[in-house]
């Protein structure tokens, strides 16, 4: 199981490969394949394939991808398994094919040098692949019958772009973003988003059983070779020999599922079971067993549910010692739910109501120490399991009369929908007018929302393009209406829409959130083909045929136990957690919202997609305001400062609201917490911290306690001024976060800058500065700012003043009322401090020009410098370490200039309205954290490593700094002490010339 990425610029006019997008693509999957990478991009750089590696099958740097076959004409990128690829590996060899690997992969590329497209009907398995022809300049790509592995392309008519994921398409920045209303729409209708749409208009999904093709210069094409509902209709023509004795059809049902069981184990490393013990796990279980004594089962464990009938863990331990397995219980709690529900959503690549118990079960495997594990997922499907067969075919056969007065059930339904909803589910007011066909029926069994009842909180316009596009109706009723079978009708809708757009996506990201690779015998075409004419005939076989296949019967206590599924305590988990308003709405439809909701706004559809229902609150009056505001802002001293203006905006866009700050400390450090510089300020009422811990069991505890922690204050709104530089998975990370802590309304979590990345020789752009970026996010969310005149107030006070005069009486010489220059040349970051002895020459030109008196600013870990400096200057003060940072920022206000690093203090500063010369490593981008105010002069060299990130520079000494010569520094010194005392300029530009020419 892998992540695969390709980008093809087709037409002749498409821009080349963008290295760093298709690299962001890759990593965007890093969970799907965390044991390797690779790339590769042509010289012409048309077209770039991009790997991540889960290794399972061939261990060795030989199943590296992308893979090239040996003349190099072929390459590929592939994710999923080929079951049979020992057999086609053996076929290829007698044809001539050498091999380099034991993968399957390798088998792949030689088949499509062997048989081109058509290769694809040799395959058995679940894949997804692109594979790059040299020769034929094209990209061919093609997807597993059933959907088990997922593709998606992005084609903007010159570039085409494929995926593992949408998010890695989205993490890319190059799709076109806007809402695809069918997706918006079939999410409401089911719970999930059928294949090809997704909730963007820019993004497809290459439907199961497709193949496509993408040749250079010319039209994209997109063909089927494997249909379901076809594989049916051919068993149920071919007919069944119904005198066929019934010893016959169960030898028949175990070889045809103990042979696919087998060919699912196929690996290089250990294949675990998930047990439930229900019928389809406990039936893989025995089936395995029948030839493997050294089989590997995981059940998951509730303490919700200990000693409950909903308890599965004792019976899968009964089913474990029946069949010698070894066998292991994970538990859950929902402490543990907490800690990843942030995780959880963030792997959720395309919005589901479903899945949470995939995800856990998951987690709980790779615990247990597996990289592979087997699941029942598709034995209802095969064999009846659900209420859906014979709930959908009674309905359909009690209603068939009223299949000729479509409008009249129409008309009930419009005359009663406004009045069922009050006593009973909404579906009933439809019961007439789609009960009479099985798409219809099943429409009724199924779906979450009925379409009439989408424009409640979907805008109607896009209700209306939504289901035109979808076409429900007709895509339901080519599954099911070439078959004349009520059993083949209903398997094939329920294999080809709900496992294969909910349960196997489900399966697909949850797993690979652990980097766990779910396997499904029961969902395996060959199996399929076997005993589709069993299915067809007149009594076909259902769970306990299933069940009694195996060769040591399953425990009577399993056969005998009603239906339940692999469950979780999910619902009241989600909705107590995170919407529990919505905990009365029937079934998910609450969760639903809320899925929905997070997706949209991740997506920024908003606005065009729930217009009607944001209206509508807005004529009611509109949301009540704000009571308890939660602030969350992290770093350190100027992290603070810079936001000043944001929170004050805050403060007067809700003046009657309790605002709390929420910030991070580090244990162990003397960084400054901002309650130390703002308590005073009059901006917030009360301040929070959790310290910043490794990752790990105690990170889990941390957050934990402080979910705890916010839940009991009931805070109802968050302003989020997290750094700018934030991606949005984490924005999407926090956002679940804190819904989990009660809070339902959120400002500044969209307008996010899009930072351009260094390319080439190219520098990077000057950003705004942090504090302008901040204020733009409050602005997006509404509230009133202003970009002009921002407010840095600290409130410092008598004091502070207090506090520094007290120190100046400790200092044993006076300054003699010279005038002061602020200087800061320390540091927590060596890769941010310029030479000391560049500070010292500066310093020393200009108390010779100016007689200033130097006072040097910052912590406890800057005092020896600062006793240094001024020592070799023969006067000035030392503040650094002596001084508490709110008195510190009195004594900075008495400054004429600020000369230093970019620190803290440099914004502190900045805040006081001290001009600063100041000294920027090239670290980050220019001019996110530059100093407030006009009169600054900044400092930055352009160089080939800018934007490195680096907190301690070895291989090239701190380059960026060492190219500030201090005759530049010391000229803006001048200027801007000049510009307040122009007499002084003429004496203290001569003294400096004098100075250069005996140097």
């Amino acid at each position: 199981m892998c992540g695969i990425a390709a980008i093809f610029g087709h037409s002749v006019d498409a821009p080349a490969v963008d290295r760093d997008e298709l690299i962001t693509i890759r990593d965007r999957m890093t969970q799907r394949g965390p044991d390797g990478e690779g790339l590769w991009i042509s010289e012409d750089r048309r077209v770039g394939l991009a790997h991540r590696r889960l290794t399972i099958v061939d261990l060795t740097d030989a199943g590296l991808q992308p893979m090239w076959n040996a003349d190099r004409t072929l390459c590929v990128t592939y994710n999923g398994e080929i079951y049979n690829y020992p057999a086609l590996r053996a076929q290829l060899i007698e044809k001539g094919y050498q091999f380099q690997s034991h993968c399957d992969t390798e088998v792949l590329l030689h088949l499509y040098a062997e048989k081109g497209p058509e290769m694809v009907h040799d395959l058995r398995g679940m894949y997804a692949f692109a594979i790059w022809g040299v020769k034929q300049r094209s990209l061919f790509c093609a997807r597993d019958p059933f959907g088990i592995k997922p593709l998606y392309y992005a084609d903007d008519g010159k570039t085409i772009r494929i995926a593992s994921q949408v998010k890695a398409l989205l993490a890319g920045r190059h799709i076109d973003t806007e809402p695809e209303a069918a997706g918006h729409v079939a999410f409401f209708l089911w719970g999930s988003v059928p294949d090809p749409f997704t909730l963007y208009r820019g993004i497809c999904a290459l439907p199961a059983g497709h193949t496509l093709m993408v040749r250079e210069g010319g039209p994209r094409e997109t063909r089927s070779f494997c249909s379901i509902p076809e594989i049916m209709r051919e068993a149920e023509q071919a007919g069944h020999d119904a005198s066929a004795h019934a010893q016959d059809k169960h030898e028949t049902l175990h070889s045809a599922l103990r042979d696919s069981a087998e060919h699912h184990l196929m690996a290089d490393v250990p294949v675990g079971i998930f047990l439930s013990a229900g019928l389809d796990s406990s039936t893989i279980a025995a089936l395995v067993s029948e030839r493997h004594h050294d089989v590997r089962t995981v059940t998951l464990g509730f303490n919700e549910y200990r000693g409950s009938d909903q308890d599965e863990t004792r019976l899968a331990e009964v089913v474990a010692k029946n069949y010698k397995t070894n066998h292991q219980t994970i538990w859950i709690t929902r402490a543990d739910f907490e800690a990843d529900a942030p995780r959880l959503f963030d792997a959720m690549d395309r919005p589901s109501i479903d899945g949470v118990n995939t995800y856990f079960v998951s987690l709980a495997t790779k615990r247990a120490g597996l990289k592979v594990a087997l699941s029942g997922l598709g034995g209802d499907e095969l064999f009846g399991g659900y209420p859906s067969f014979q709930d959908v075919p009674r309905t359909v056969n009690a209603l068939r009369s009223f299949r000729s007065f479509e409008k009249l059930g129409r008309g009930l339904r419009v005359v009663t929908q406004g009045i069922i909803k009050h006593f009973a589910s909404p579906k009933y007011a439809g019961i007439f007018e789609y009960g009479s066909s099985y798409p219809g029926a099943y429409l009724l069994r199924r779906s979450l929302f009925m379409p009439w009842e989408l424009p409640e909180f979907l805008d109607p316009d896009v209700v209306r393009e939504g289901w035109r596009r979808l076409n429900t109706m007709g895509e339901l009723a080519a599954l099911c209406d070439s078959l004349d079978s009520e059993r083949l009708k209903i398997s094939a809708l329920e294999l080809c829409w709900y496992m294969r757009h909910q349960l196997l996506r489900d399966s697909d990201w949850a797993g690979m959130a652990h980097s766990l690779e779910i396997r499904v015998p029961l969902v395996d075409l060959k199996l399929l083909r076997e005993i589709a004419p069993l299915i067809a005939s007149p009594r076909p076989p259902g769970k306990l045929d299933m069940a009694l296949s195996p060769r040591t019967p399953l425990p009577a206590a399993v056969l005998s136990r009603p239906k339940t599924g692999f469950t979780v305590p999910v619902r009241d988990w989600l909705l107590q957690s995170f919407d529990p308003t919505s905990a009365g709405e029937r079934g998910l439809r609450g969760w639903a919202r809320y899925v929905h909701g997070e997706f949209a706004h991740a997506s920024g559809a908003v606005s065009t997609v729930l217009r009607r229902s944001r209206a509508a609150r807005a004529n009611a009056g509109g949301p009540r305001a704000p009571s308890r505001i939660l602030v969350y802002r992290i770093g350190q001293l100027g992290d603070t400062i810079v936001a000043l203006p944001a929170m004050w905006a805050i403060k007067e866009n809700f003046p009657d609201a309790k605002l709390t700050l929420l910030c991070d400390q580090h244990p162990h450090t003397n960084y400054i917490l901002a309650s130390g510089l703002l308590r005073d300020a009059g901006v917030f009422h009360d301040f929070l911290a959790y310290p910043v811990e490794n990752t790990g069991t105690s990170s889990a505890r941390r957050a934990s306690e402080l979910l705890k922690q916010l839940r009991e204050r009931k805070f109802d709104t968050l302003v989020y001024l997290a750094p700018s530089a934030r991606g949005p998975r984490r924005v999407q990370r926090d956002r679940w976060f804190f819904r989990a802590a009660g809070i339902r309304t959120f400002i500044g979590m969209t307008g996010f800058p899009r930072f351009q990345k260094r390319r080439g020789l190219t520098s990077l752009v000057t950003a705004p500065r942090e504090s302008e970026l901040l204020l733009l996010r409050l602005r997006e969310s509404g509230l009133r700012v202003s970009l002009q005149h921002p407010r840095f107030d600290l409130g410092l006070s008598q004091r502070e003043e207090a506090d520094v005069a007290h120190w100046l009486e400790t200092q044993s010489e006076p300054d003699g009322h010279r005038r002061w220059i602020a200087v800061g040349p320390g540091s927590k970051m060596p890769a941010k401090r310029w030479p000391l002895d560049r500070y010292d020459e500066v310093v020393r030109d200009l108390i010779a020009g100016f007689d200033i008196w130097p006072v040097v600013f910052g912590g406890n870990e800057d005092r020896e410098i600062g006793d240094g400096l001024i020592e070799r200057w023969g006067r000035g003060y030392n503040a650094a370490g002596a001084l508490g940072i709110r008195a510190a920022g009195v004594a900075l206000r008495r400054c004429e200039l600020y000369l230093g690093n970019d620190t803290g203090t440099m914004h502190l500063a900045a805040a006081a309205g001290i001009r600063c010369v100041a000294i920027f490593s090239s670290r980050e981008r220019p001019g996110l954290w530059y100093p407030a105010g006009a009169d600054n002069r900044v400092f930055r060299s352009e160089i080939d490593c800018e934007g490195c990130g680096l907190k301690v520079c070895i291989t090239r000494d701190i380059e960026c700094l060492r190219r500030i010569d201090s005759r530049s520094v010391i000229a803006a010194c001048i200027d801007l002490l000049s510009a307040a005392h122009p007499t002084e300029k003429t004496a203290q530009a001569s003294a400096t010339a004098c100075r250069t020419n005996h140097s």
